[in-house]
Order: structure tokens, then C-alpha cells, then sequence
């Protein structure tokens, strides 16, 4: 997986793409707050991970659409994992709506020299495959996108939708079954400026070292 990334940008030992996308459902009245999102409508905040060949590697729909994307990693299996070092020196990229570490790497804020912003470049070129998987997703079932309307089902069960989606996609990928993506779901990735927690010391030194060796 980490060849198969390289040869996308030239960004070394990722594994793994990670961002949340939302899927729109009526939320019960007494939850109407937690639900809403910073777009202003009512959601499930769904984490995806995807790898090189748009393959979800990894997928937690339980959270609601007020839930900050950082906050979605800090309680998921997936982050006591990377930081327990089960997958080495694997990384996983991330908007800069995630907090810096050692297994995951965000761009630059104000990039200065040429090496950071060839860094940048690759990153964002790396990580722009998540948008088409998002794309991917939403167009093979319409169900998941606004313009498929809202759940009106339990979020409990919207959120078991969510991820039978996510497992048929990976059979529809494996099977080479054909999709066009309508520009109307090409889902605009949004980074979001409030980080739930602070850049990690270590993850500074780790950027710089891949940007000085790769950039």
C-alpha cells in the first residue's frame, strides 16, 4: 500500500487517507442540536479511511453530525492502533482539521520554503483520492447524499446503512463494476480550523524529517 501511495506523488509510508463526509437523516426531535453540522443541516459525521485503489479500509459511522472530525479519530480504535505503533512507521494522511502526529501528517499552514510547499503539493495530491471515494460512494448509493434526500430511520439504523454501503462498495470495487460520478456528488473536502487538540511535539519532527528526505 505504501508503493502504491508513493507512486501517486511521491509521499512516503502512507497507508491510509482518512476525512468524514456526512449523510443527511430527520433526527428525533429531543437530539435535533447534536445532530446539526456546521453546514447546517442534520447528519451522521461518518469517518472513512480509504486506500490507493479506493478500497475503505476503515469506516466509524455512530457519531452525529455535530461531532468534530478530530474528535471522531481521538475516540476511534483506529488512532489507539497507530499510537500503540501496530503499524510501524505507516502513516495516515489528514486535513489540517487534525491535530499533527507522528502517524499522521497534515499540511503545512504557511508554507515557507520550496521543499514545504512541494510537500504540501504531494499531500494534497495524495489525499484528493478520498474526494473521489467519497464521490464513488455517494453515486452508487444515492441514499447517502442530500440529493437523495434524508433518513428517516432511527439514527442507530441510518448508521447500519452506512456501513452495509461502505461494505458493498468494496465488493462493487473488487468486482470492477463500472460507476460515473455526477459532478453534483464530487463533495468538496472542507478543512475545519478548530483542532480538537494540540499539534504533537514528535509529529513536527517527523514532517520535517519526510520533507528534508522526500521534498
Amino acid at each position: 500500500m505504501q508503493n502504491k501511495f508513493f507512486e501517486k506523488a511521491g509521499f512516503p509510508n502512507v497507508i491510509s487517507l482518512i476525512d468524514c463526509t456526512h449523510v443527511a437523516l430527520i433526527p428525533p426531535s429531543d437530539l435535533e442540536q447534536i445532530f446539526r453540522n456546521r453546514k447546517m443541516f442534520h447528519s451522521i459525521n461518518v469517518q472513512i479511511c480509504c486506500g490507493a485503489s479506493m478500497e475503505i479500509t476503515d469506516v466509524v459511522a455512530k457519531f452525529p453530525g455535530s461531532t468534530h472530525d478530530a474528535f471522531i479519530l481521538q475516540s476511534s480504535f483506529l488512532a489507539t492502533k497507530f499510537a500503540n505503533g501496530d503499524f510501524g512507521n505507516a502513516l495516515l494522511l489528514g486535513d489540517n482539521g487534525y491535530s499533527l502526529k507522528t502517524w499522521l501528517m497534515t499540511p503545512y499552514l504557511n508554507p515557507c520554503s520550496n521543499s514545504e510547499k512541494k510537500y504540501n503539493n504531494a499531500h494534497r495530491t495524495t489525499r484528493g483520492l478520498i474526494e473521489r471515494v467519497f464521490g464513488v460512494l455517494k453515486s452508487r448509493f444515492r441514499c447517502l447524499d442530500r440529493t437523495g434526500g434524508a433518513f428517516l430511520y432511527k439514527p442507530e439504523f441510518v448508521c447500519k446503512i452506512i456501513t452495509a454501503c461502505c461494505i458493498l462498495h468494496n465488493l462493487a470495487n473488487k468486482y470492477k463494476l463500472p460507476i460515473e460520478i455526477s459532478d453534483a456528488l464530487r463533495e468538496e473536502i472542507v478543512t475545519q480550523g478548530l483542532q480538537m487538540s494540540e499539534d504533537n511535539e514528535d509529529g513536527f519532527v517527523v514532517r520535517r524529517e519526510i520533507t528534508n528526505c522526500f521534498f
